[in-house]
């Protein structure tokens, strides 16, 4: 690990904890759900995923709104959506920009259903957001 960094997820069909969990594996980082069992305090870099619609759930929006520099300097996010899920990382990310936390890099977006109701990620559907998740960290590791 580059440095102080957690991986979050909040994940009713475990596809969001499914791909927190092989970040975290790639980045020897912490993989928690939220809310998390032990506060973050001085990271560097929080990775949120979460499972969603237009509208992100009560715990995911209640732990953004609480963040602070203090606990994660930065928070990135990924979604996993049959649809209108990048509404629902908008209102997290405001929340976390209000309190001080930079966001960083643009929203990864997992979609599942469809045509062919898939509703679980793929291998492909990690590999593209531990790449995701690559440019990010290596992004603040030269800050």
């Amino acid at each position: 690990m580059l440095f102080k960094m957690r991986v979050l997820f909040f994940s009713k069909a475990g596809n969001a904890e499914h791909i927190a969990q092989a970040i975290g594996r790639k980045y020897k980082a912490t993989s928690d759900q939220i809310p998390p069992a032990y506060p973050s305090e001085s990271e560097k870099l929080l990775i949120i995923g979460i499972e969603a619609g237009s509208k992100p759930d009560k715990q995911v929006l209640d732990f953004c709104a609480n963040l602070t520099p203090a606990r994660a300097k930065n928070v990135a996010f990924f979604v996993v959506t049959k649809g209108g899920g990048e509404a629902a990382v908008e209102t997290l990310a405001n929340a976390a920009k209000a309190r001080g936390v930079g966001v960083v890099g643009s929203t990864h977006v997992i979609k599942v259903g469809g045509l062919f109701k898939q509703s679980a990620v793929k291998q492909a559907d990690i590999d593209g957001t531990i790449a995701w998740a690559d440019q990010i960290i290596n992004d603040l590791a030269e800050k």
